[in-house]
C-alpha cells in the first residue's frame, strides 16, 4: 500500500479513500472504507477515459460480468457506480498477496496446497462457466491468497463465448504465458470458450507447484508459440497433481476436462470445507486461529502482517477497548470527525481479527510499529548516517561479478564521505547470498530487516534477485540490480525494483546491428540452448523477429539440455548456408560449439550475449575462443575518458583494475545518492527514495540513468551497452555496441 497523493480524491460516494493499492494507464485503485467500516478495494476510471462512451460501455460491461459471478472463491463486486462521471467498481478487499507474490517469494506450494488451489480454482471457474462466461485472464497475479482460500480477481475482460468485441483476428487478449493455444492463435483457431480457462488453470497450477511457468519466459511471441507447439514442462510436480495438468494442458480443447470434472479429480474423497461465514478471507473478519495448512507458514505470516498494518489506517481507533491496551495513531482532521461518532460492532471486529492474525502469524504486532523509517545515527560532527546496502555473491560461482560490485559500491562510498561538503555520510552492510537462491532469501530478508539500510545495490545474478524482490517490495526498500537482465524481474511489478541495465531482450538489438553493420552477414544462424532456458529465448526470440523485420535470413535452431556435441546442428547450419552464428546460452555450452567450430575451420562472425562474458570459457575453449564478439552491458572504464578517473582511484584503492560491473555498480550507488540528497532530511526515508530515483536523471560513467516514473524501467537511450572480442586468449574492450544498423 502507499500514501494518498494531493491529486487524490478524499471519497468516492460513501467510501472514503484509505491508501494506493495500485494504478495503471486508465485507473487507480484504493483501499477505501464504507461508512459501516467494511473495506473494500475501490477501481477508479480516469475522467479522460471516462469520457470515452466505448470505454464506458466496456466498464459497465466489467460490472455486470462480475456481478454475475457467485462463488466463494471469487472476490465479490460490493458496489459500482458505472454512471458516474468517474466510474468506480468496489469489491471485496483481500489483504493476502497474490499466487505469483508468494511463490516467487517463498516458494512453491507443498502438494496438499495444491490440491486445495486446484479444487477452488476450478469451483470459481464453474461459477463463470455457468454463467455462461469465460474469464480469458487466469494468472498467477489474479489469484490472491487468504487463509481460508483462494480468491479468482480480475474480471475485466471477461466475456461470452460468442462475443468478438476483444478477439478481432490479430489481437491476443490475455497473459502470454498462460494463454491457451486457441488465444494464441487470436481468432485463427477454435473459438475461445470455457477450455481456454482450464488451458490456463492447468498453467497457473504449475507455476504453483514449480515456481516456473510451464512454458518458461521470454519474448510474448516465443511464449505463444510454445503454448501453442510445445509440450508443458511438468517436472517437479507431483505426479498425482501432474495427472490433473497433463489433461487441462492438452493443445486440443475438446480434450481438456471442464471444471467440474478438474475440481472432482482434486478433491477426490477428501472434500475441501467452505469459508467460514463472515470471513472471506478480509480483515474485517477474524480468520481462524489455527489457518488453514494449505499455505506454507512465510504466506501465512505475510497475511497476517498485512492485515496487522489496517490497525495504522486513518480513523480505525480501538475506542471500544481500553486505549492503553491498544495505541492510537493520529488521523486526519475528516478522519477524526468521523471518529466521535459512536463506532460500530465492525470496528470493533476489524480489530480483533487483526489482532487474532497477528497472533496466528507470531509476534508480528512489531511490523506495523517498526515499519517506518526510525530516525538515522549520526556521526561525531552530527552528520546523519544512512546505509547502502550491497546484496551479492561473493564467495560463490559469480563471485567475480559479485565482489567487483561491492568494491564499486565502497570506492562511491568512500569518495562521497571524503566531500566537505556533504550533508550527511554513507555506510556500507554487505550480504553475501553464495549465488545460492535460498541463501539469498535469507540475505534480502537480513537486510530488509536493517531499518538503517536505505537502499540495496544488487542482487548478482537472475535466480538470486527473483526470490528476492519480493521482501524488498515488502519492505518498501529500493533495490537497484546492474547484472540481472531477466525480463520476467521486470515484469512482476514490483515498485520498489530498478533494473538499471538493458534487459537481455533489449541485446538482440545491439547484436542485429553488429551481424549486419559490422559483420555484413547475409545469413545468421541462431542457437537457442535449452540448457539456458529463458536467457536463451530472451535472446533468440527478439533477434529472429528483427532479422525478420530487415529481411535478413536466419537460421534457428533448439538444442537440447542433454547434448553435449554439437556436430549435428553445425551440419544443419552450414548445409543452409550460414555466414555468421549466434549463440543463446553460457560461457561452459560455448565452449564446446567454439571447439567444434574451430576443428571446423568457420571463420565467420561468431557472436553471443553476457553469458559469454566469462574468464571459464576464455579457459575451456582455449585457442577456439579467438574471433569471438560479446555484447554485454559491461564496460572497461579505463578506456573510457569519463572512466579513467574511477579505474585510477580503483587500483589505488583496491590494488587492482576493476572487473566488470564494478563501474556499473559505482554509478548505481551514485544514481542512489543522488536521488537521496534531492530529498530534504525529513523525507530521508525508504518509499522516499523509491520515488526519488523513479524522478531523478543521473549521468554515470557507463550510461545515462533515467526510469519511467509510472513503471520504473530504464528508459533505453542506447547507452550502457559494450562490445568485447576474444583476441590472444583474452577479452578485449571493443568500445560502445551500436544500437541502429549504420546507413
Amino acid at each position: 500500500m502507499e500514501p494518498l497523493r494531493t491529486s487524490d480524491p478524499a471519497r468516492v460516494a460513501e467510501y472514503r479513500l484509505l491508501r494506493r493499492l495500485g494504478a495503471g494507464g486508465m485507473g487507480v485503485v484504493y483501499l477505501a472504507r464504507s461508512g459501516a467500516g467494511t473495506l473494500v478495494a475501490l477501481k477508479l476510471v480516469l475522467e479522460e477515459y471516462a469520457e470515452d462512451e466505448g470505454f464506458r460501455e466496456r466498464f459497465r460491461r466489467e460490472v455486470a460480468t462480475a456481478r454475475r459471478i457467485t462463488s466463494p472463491w471469487a472476490v465479490p463486486v460490493v458496489d459500482a457506480d458505472p454512471e458516474a462521471a468517474a466510474p468506480w467498481l468496489a469489491t471485496e478487499f483481500v489483504p493476502g498477496p497474490s499466487l505469483a507474490e508468494a511463490v516467487t517469494a517463498h516458494g512453491p506450494l507443498a502438494q496438499p496446497g495444491l490440491r486445495v488451489l486446484g479444487a477452488r480454482l476450478a469451483e470459481a471457474l464453474h461459477a463463470v462457466h455457468t454463467a455462461g462466461l469465460v474469464h480469458r485472464d487466469v494468472k498467477p497475479g489474479n489469484v490472491l491468497l487468504a487463509v481460508d482460500g483462494p480468491r479468482l480477481i480480475d474480471f475485466g475482460i471477461a466475456r461470452a463465448p460468442e462475443e468478438t468485441t476483444l478477439t478481432a483476428t490479430g489481437m491476443v487478449v490475455g497473459t502470454p504465458g498462460y494463454l491457451s493455444p486457441e488465444q494464441a492463435r487470436a481468432g485463427e483457431g477454435p473459438s475461445v470458450g470455457a477450455p481456454s480457462d482450464i488451458f490456463s488453470l492447468g498453467c497457473v497450477l504449475a507455476f504453483a507447484a514449480t515456481g516456473r511457468p510451464p512454458f518458461g519466459t521470454g519474448a510474448p511471441d516465443a511464449l505463444m508459440f510454445r503454448a501453442v507447439h510445445d509440450p508443458a514442462n511438468l517436472d517437479g510436480v507431483p505426479q498425482d497433481v501432474a495427472a490433473v495438468l497433463r489433461g487441462c494442458l492438452e493443445k486440443d480443447p475438446r480434450d481438456r476436462p471442464t471444471a467440474g470434472e478438474v475440481r472432482a479429480a482434486f478433491e477426490g474423497d477428501r472434500p475441501v470445507p467452505a469459508p467460514a461465514e463472515g470471513t472471506g478471507g478480509a480483515p474485517d473478519g477474524t480468520p481462524e486461529a489455527e489457518p488453514p495448512a494449505w499455505l506454507p507458514e512465510p504466506v501465512v505470516r505475510l497475511i497476517a502482517e498485512r492485515s496487522a498494518s489496517v490497525l495504522e489506517l486513518p480513523d480505525i481507533d480501538a475506542t471500544e477497548v481500553d486505549a492503553a491496551a491498544v495505541p492510537t495513531a493520529g488521523a486526519p482532521t475528516e478522519a477524526a470527525a468521523e471518529a466521535a461518532a459512536p463506532p460500530g460492532r465492525r470496528r470493533l471486529l476489524l480489530l480483533a481479527g487483526a489482532a487474532a492474525v497477528v497472533a496466528a502469524g507470531g509476534g508480528l504486532a512489531a511490523w506495523a510499529v517498526t515499519r517506518d523509517d526510525g530516525p538515522p545515527a549520526t556521526t561525531a560532527g552530527g552528520l546523519p548516517v544512512y546505509v547502502l546496502g550491497v546484496h551479492a555473491d561473493l564467495t560463490g560461482d559469480r563471485k567475480d561479478i559479485g565482489r567487483a560490485q561491492e568494491r564499486g559500491v565502497r570506492l562511491a562510498v568512500e569518495q562521497f564521505n571524503a566531500r566537505t561538503d556533504r550533508p550527511f555520510t554513507l555506510s556500507v552492510r554487505a550480504e553475501d547470498d553464495r549465488g545460492d537462491p535460498a541463501e539469498a532469501a535469507r540475505a534480502a530478508q537480513r537486510l530488509a530487516d536493517d531499518r538503517s539500510v536505505l537502499a540495496v545495490i544488487g542482487p548478482t545474478t537472475d535466480a538470486t534477485a527473483a526470490v528476492s524482490l519480493t521482501t524488498y517490495d515488502t519492505a518498501l526498500l529500493p533495490v537497484v540490480a546492474v547484472s540481472p537482465g531477466a525480463i520476467s524481474l521486470s515484469v512482476q511489478g514490483h515498485k520498489s525494483f530498478f533494473q538499471a541495465r538493458p534487459q537481455d531482450s533489449i541485446l538482440g538489438f545491439y547484436l542485429r546491428a553488429f551481424l549486419l553493420g559490422t559483420a555484413r552477414a547475409r545469413t545468421v544462424g541462431l542457437i537457442d540452448d535449452r540448457k539456458a532456458d529463458d536467457y536463451a529465448w530472451e535472446l533468440c526470440g527478439p533477434l529472429s523477429k528483427l532479422l525478420r523485420e530487415a529481411r535478413r535470413p536466419s537460421v534457428p535452431k533448439v538444442v537440447s539440455a542433454l547434448q553435449t556435441d554439437f556436430a549435428a546442428v553445425l551440419d544443419e547450419l552450414t548445409a543452409a548456408g550460414i555466414d555468421s552464428l549466434v549463440f543463446a546460452g553460457y560461457h561452459d555450452r560455448a565452449a564446446l560449439l567454439a571447439r567444434e567450430l574451430h576443428d571446423r575451420r568457420f571463420t565467420g562472425a561468431r557472436a553471443a550475449a553476457q553469458g559469454v562474458l566469462d574468464e571459464r570459457f576464455l579457459s575451456a575453449a582455449g585457442a577456439a575462443a579467438d574471433g569471438w564478439t560479446i555484447v554485454a552491458p559491461a564496460t572497461d572504464p579505463s578506456v573510457q575518458p569519463e572512466g579513467r578517473k574511477f579505474a585510477a582511484a580503483h587500483r589505488g584503492r583496491f590494488g587492482t583494475a576493476p572487473h566488470w560491473y564494478a563501474a556499473e555498480a559505482y554509478d548505481a550507488a551514485g544514481l542512489v545518492t543522488s536521488a537521496l540528497r534531492s530529498l530534504p532530511a525529513a523525507q530521508r526515508s525508504r518509499a522516499r527514495l523509491t520515488e526519488a530515483i523513479r524522478a531523478v536523471t543521473y549521468r554515470g560513467i557507463t550510461k545515462n540513468f533515467a526510469f519511467d516514473p509510472a513503471t520504473g524501467a530504464l528508459r533505453i537511450d542506447g547507452s550502457g551497452v559494450f562490445l568485447w572480442k576474444v583476441s590472444g586468449g583474452v577479452f578485449q574492450y571493443a568500445g560502445p555496441a551500436p544500437y541502429q544498423v549504420p546507413v
